[in-house]
């Protein structure tokens, strides 16, 4: 398995952790959750930390440590992007800024569960393509 977490505990300097199972990154994902700090900004609002997955030669799945999950996948060149895609009919941005390299607010479009995140997850690790568990766009929502 040719799989490396990467994240920022301080948000400052990049941790990479080598993958040895999908029970591992599980597990490893679970930890980070709890230790990855949620602060608040100026507004008081929450920002989600984010860790990357990612697979050599294939890209990188970056995937929110909070229940109301968003995944976001780069191919190796950065050039394809895909978001998870939850209800496209809910209105709105998210009320939490998600730190995917920056806080942002997000589209509501584009929150999934949690445990929908980590199966589509372990599904790309299994299959190297995109889960057909979860929607998928490319689109800005």
């Amino acid at each position: 398995m040719n799989v490396k977490l990467e994240y920022c505990p301080n948000g400052i300097k990049a941790v990479e952790e080598k993958i040895l199972s999908l029970e591992q990154l599980e597990k490893r994902l679970y930890e980070l959750k709890g230790i990855l700090t949620i602060e608040k900004n100026s507004d008081g609002l929450k920002c989600i930390a984010t860790v990357d997955v990612v697979m050599e030669s294939i890209g990188r799945i970056s995937i929110a440590l909070d229940e109301k999950c968003i995944l976001l996948f780069y191919d190796e060149t950065d050039d394809i992007y895909f978001n998870s895609l939850g209800d496209p009919f809910i209105e709105g941005d998210t009320e939490e800024l998600y730190d995917f390299g920056q806080p942002a607010e997000s589209s509501n479009k584009y929150i999934i569960q949690y445990k929908d995140g980590l199966i589509a997850l372990k599904d790309w690790i299994d299959t190297k393509k995109l889960s057909k568990k979860i929607k998928w766009t490319n689109e800005i929502l």
